[in-house]
C-alpha cells in the first residue's frame, strides 16, 4: 500500500513538472517581450525597488488591514428575524454566522492576510467566541441532549487554528472556523425544552460575567501596553454576548434585564483612544480595565438580584 502511494506521488510530480514546465514555454511565448522588459528594468532599476517593494507592503497589510476591520457592537442585532421560540441558541448561532462569514475572522489568521497585524479585533472576537463556549457549557453541566453535547465541543476548541496545528509536528488541522460552523448547526438542532427553565441559561450567562470580571482582574496586575489592549477589547467581546443573550432570553421568557443592560451598554460603547491600565487613584495615568472591570461587576450584581426575583416569583 505503501509503496503503490510512493509511486502516484512520483508520478503526480512528473506531471506537474511537466505542466509547469509547460506553462513557462507558454508564458514565454506570449509574453517574452514583455519579460525581458520587466527583468531588464530591474536589473537597471534595482534601487527604485528597494522603496517600492517595501512600499507596496506597507500598503499591502495597512490598507488591508483597515478593510477588514469591523468590530461590530450593533446593540439591535438579536432583534432581527427573530423567532419567539429557542431564541437563545438562534441567536448563538446567528451571533456565529456574523463574526465568521460576514465579517472576516481573525484570530487564526496566518501573516500573508493583511488582517494578521490587526490586534482589537481578534481580541473582541475572540471574547465573543469564548463567551459562547462558556455559556454553551455551563448549559451543557445541566442539560442532557446530544447536540448540545456536540455543540459544546466543537465550540471549545482553539481560537487560532487555520490550517495547521500549533504542536511542533505541523499537522493539518481543521480550522477554527470550520469547527465553529459544525458547532452553529448544532446548536439549531437543540430542543427547545432543554431551555424549559430559563435559570440554566441566566446561570450561564452569569458565571460569563463572572469570567470576564477575573480576566480584567488578571490582566490589571501585568502592567504591558498591549495585554491591557486585548484584555480590554476581549472583554468588551464578552459583555456583548452577554447583553445579546440576554435580549433573546427577555424575548423568549419575557424577564426585564434593565438594570443590567445599563451597565452592559456603558462596558460595550466605552472607546478611549487608547487604552490604559494605569495605577488606581492616579489623575494623569487613567486604568480603562478597571472601569470595565467595575461595570462587568455592576451588571454581573444586577443579574444575580434578577435571577434571585424571578426565583422567587416561582
Amino acid at each position: 500500500m505503501k509503496k503503490e502511494l510512493k509511486n502516484k506521488l512520483q508520478i503526480y510530480i512528473l506531471l506537474m513538472g511537466r505542466d509547469l514546465k509547460d506553462f513557462g514555454l507558454w508564458c514565454k511565448a506570449h509574453f517574452g517581450p514583455y519579460i525581458k522588459k520587466i527583468s531588464a528594468y530591474i536589473q537597471k532599476s534595482w534601487k527604485s525597488l528597494v522603496v517600492i517593494v517595501p512600499t507596496l507592503i506597507v500598503l499591502y497589510y495597512g490598507i488591508g488591514s483597515l478593510y477588514c476591520e469591523k468590530i461590530d457592537k450593533n446593540l439591535q442585532f438579536e432583534q432581527k428575524n427573530q423567532t419567539t421560540t429557542n431564541s437563545v441558541f438562534e441567536t448563538m448561532s446567528r451571533l456565529i454566522t456574523r463574526e465568521i462569514d460576514k465579517h472576516m475572522y481573525t484570530p487564526n489568521l496566518p501573516f500573508v492576510f493583511p488582517a494578521y497585524i490587526l490586534d482589537n479585533m481578534p481580541a473582541f472576537q475572540s471574547g465573543i467566541m469564548l463567551s459562547l463556549s462558556d455559556v454553551v457549557h455551563e448549559i451543557a453541566l445541566q442539560a442532557t441532549d446530544e447536540n448540545l453535547k456536540k455543540a459544546d465541543e466543537l465550540l471549545s476548541y482553539p481560537l487560532d487554528v487555520w490550517l495547521f496545528s500549533k504542536t511542533k509536528d505541523f499537522k493539518l488541522e481543521p480550522s477554527s472556523t470550520a469547527q465553529y460552523r459544525k458547532a452553529k448547526q448544532f446548536l439549531l438542532k437543540v430542543p427547545s425544552h432543554v431551555l424549559s427553565d430559563p435559570n440554566i441559561v441566566l446561570d450561564a450567562v452569569a458565571h460569563n460575567l463572572i469570567f470576564t470580571e477575573k480576566e480584567l482582574n488578571e490582566a490589571m496586575e501585568i502592567k504591558k501596553f498591549r495585554k491591557a489592549d486585548d484584555a480590554f477589547y476581549k472583554a468588551q467581546g464578552r459583555l456583548y454576548t452577554s447583553y445579546v443573550l440576554l435580549k433573546a432570553i427577555e424575548q423568549e421568557y419575557h424577564i426585564l434585564f434593565d438594570d443590567v443592560y445599563q451597565a452592559l451598554e456603558k462596558g460595550v460603547v466605552l472607546d478611549p483612544l487608547i487604552i490604559r491600565n494605569g495605577n488606581s487613584g492616579s489623575s494623569f495615568s487613567p486604568n480603562h480595565l478597571l472601569e470595565l472591570a467595575y461595570l462587568t461587576l455592576k451588571s454581573e450584581k444586577a443579574l444575580k438580584k434578577v435571577i434571585k426575583n424571578h426565583a422567587h416569583r416561582n
